[in-house]
């Protein structure tokens, strides 16, 4: 099978700016609970400089067709499936921000589910040159639909600093969606997710789910300049779910996403 090794190190650059609407009408979107009184929230980032392909470049899935940034790989159904962000100084109102996006790696793996391809791809957010923040994402493309989704069960307590009921309504996932510019349609077509990625509804955007585990940890003050966070099961739109912080045994703080059913959904370590 082509590794697609030529696709590694290619690079895009995008350019964007942080202005006030675009804070504001974040802030409105998550949950006010989830909020400390800082300026601009937690994963602003994940809103800017997005992949904004014209009409005729986009595929059945909504998303920018394979071959453009990424290369033209055998499978098409797309999830993100979580990243490690470092964090090195905070973003103001107003700033100019450049993008600079590379591929960094792409590893086929054999899964329960059938065959997987993850990608890897390194984002540098910078402002005048000076690196605000350092994203590695991964995402995975299966080769066919999953039928069989296990959500882990929680297994280790945590003594709890903080948690938030918050509801999943097509409302909330289009907001993100407008935010973002993201036109998977796994978020707002309720018949392509169903027939074409064989998910039982709307799935809740994993950057959004990461972005309230930011807040959330912020607004109780924890201190860290590195997130790391993984999906580990889809979670599906018009039910409840909970946004939850606290220490491990190893006195380790965790943050968790869990849905209707206390299953989780994300998980994620930050660390100073």
């Amino acid at each position: 099978m082509n590794n697609y090794k030529d696709w590694i190190g290619k690079k895009i650059s995008r350019c964007d700016i942080i202005t006030p609407r675009l804070v504001d009408h974040l802030k409105k979107t998550i949950d006010q609970n989830c909020l400390s009184g800082q300026t601009v929230p937690e994963g602003i980032f994940l809103c800017l400089c997005p992949d904004a392909a014209s009409t005729n470049d986009l595929d059945k899935d909504g998303n920018t067709k394979l071959g453009i940034f990424l290369p033209k790989l055998p499978y098409k159904i797309r999830m993100w499936a979580g990243g490690k962000i470092k964090i090195f100084d905070e973003f103001e109102i107003g700033s100019e921000i450049k993008k600079n996006s590379t591929i960094s790696s792409i590893e086929f793996k054999e899964g329960r589910s059938g065959n997987l391809c993850f990608v890897n791809i390194n984002h540098e957010y910078l402002n005048k040159n000076k690196l605000i923040i350092s994203e590695n994402q991964t995402a995975v493309y299966r080769e066919k639909i999953n039928k069989i989704s296990i959500t882990p069960k929680i297994k280790d307590e945590l003594k709890l600093i903080d948690k938030v009921e918050i509801f999943s309504s097509s409302t909330l996932l289009f907001r993100y969606s407008a935010l973002t510019f993201n036109g998977h349609k796994i978020h707002y077509d309720n018949d392509y997710t169903k027939n074409y990625e064989g998910h039982t509804g709307l799935l809740v955007h994993a950057p959004l789910q990461a972005t309230y585990l930011l807040n959330l940890a912020k607004k109780n003050e924890i201190e860290f300049n590195s997130f790391e966070y993984k999906a580990t099961a889809p979670l599906v739109y018009n039910n409840n779910f909970f946004v939850e912080i606290g220490e491990n045994r190893d006195d380790e703080i965790i943050g968790r996403i869990l849905n209707e059913k206390q299953e989780i959904t994300m998980i994620a370590k930050y660390k100073k």
